[in-house]
């Protein structure tokens, strides 16, 4: 049987998932970079679009509405005494000479580029990362140079979206074998519950299959933008009862005679 239709029918079928306990572990540890490619589909869509957008606004905002500015010596200077905040989609960009705003300000903003007083601060989905213009020595840059900076980076802008989708695979995939490891010691606990004559390595295929149906549920979820409450939980739930039905479907030990 394919991998496409290994992934149709652990969407439901407890029982083709037991039978798939004796396959080879690396047929099922390709379903998993399978299953994980699958899973970040609607992440890389958002992700690209993302980066594609915040490329072309910082592009255009720092080129046209933001005053003449300078970083030197550890400080941004600029031709204004109060601080700039602009708004461009879901993007803010921050201009702040004066030291008004703290990183901990620009998070609340969800997705921000602040170029403050003593530090650079980009944020994405409310985490800022802060960079202090000290923390490159003897550095110093002017608006100019930046916006010449930014058309060189829109120019490699393709490169940028394939390079942070790989990585987002990357990560998906060792998360989702993470996972299965996980799932699949719990599964020794359910075989011995049950007595089912199932090893550590059968364990562990039947738990790649079993978190199909949470996975790809999720994964619609997120392409939907739609929240799920108590997401973990109802994923892990989902997960342990696939298993626990396949495990059931796996013959029992046979108990020894018993000699009277």
């Amino acid at each position: 049987m394919n991998l496409f239709k290994q992934l149709a029918k652990s969407l439901y079928s407890p029982k083709d998932i037991a039978s798939f306990r004796f396959q080879g572990i690396g047929k099922t540890i390709l379903y998993v970079f399978v299953l994980s490619l699958a899973a970040i589909v609607p992440a890389s869509i958002f992700l690209g679009l993302t980066i594609s957008s915040s490329i072309t606004a910082a592009q255009q905002t720092i080129q046209s509405d933001l005053p003449s500015f300078a970083i030197k010596n550890g400080e941004l200077t600029a031709e204004t005494d109060k601080p700039l905040e602009i708004k461009d989609g879901e993007l803010f960009i921050v201009l702040d000479p004066t030291g008004s705003f703290t990183s901990k300000e620009l998070e609340l903003k969800q997705n921000a580029v602040g170029i403050l007083q003593k530090e650079f601060v980009l944020v994405s989905n409310g985490t800022a990362q802060s960079i202090p213009y000290n923390s490159a020595g003897n550095f110093s840059i002017t608006k100019d140079q930046i916006v010449n900076f930014a058309d060189q980076t829109g120019q490699l802008k393709s490169v940028i979206i394939g390079a942070a989708i790989v990585l987002l695979y990357l990560i998906s995939s060792f998360s989702k074998f993470v996972e299965v490891t996980i799932l699949a010691l719990l599964g020794l606990m359910i075989r011995s519950m049950l007595k089912k004559k199932v090893n550590y390595k059968q364990s562990w295929v039947m738990s790649a299959y079993s978190v199909t149906l949470a996975t790809l549920f999720l994964t619609i979820m997120n392409a939907l933008q739609a929240a799920v409450p108590s997401q973990g939980l109802v994923i892990w739930f989902v997960h342990l009862v696939m298993l626990y039905l396949s495990i059931k479907e796996v013959p029992s030990k046979k108990e020894p005679a018993v000699i009277v």
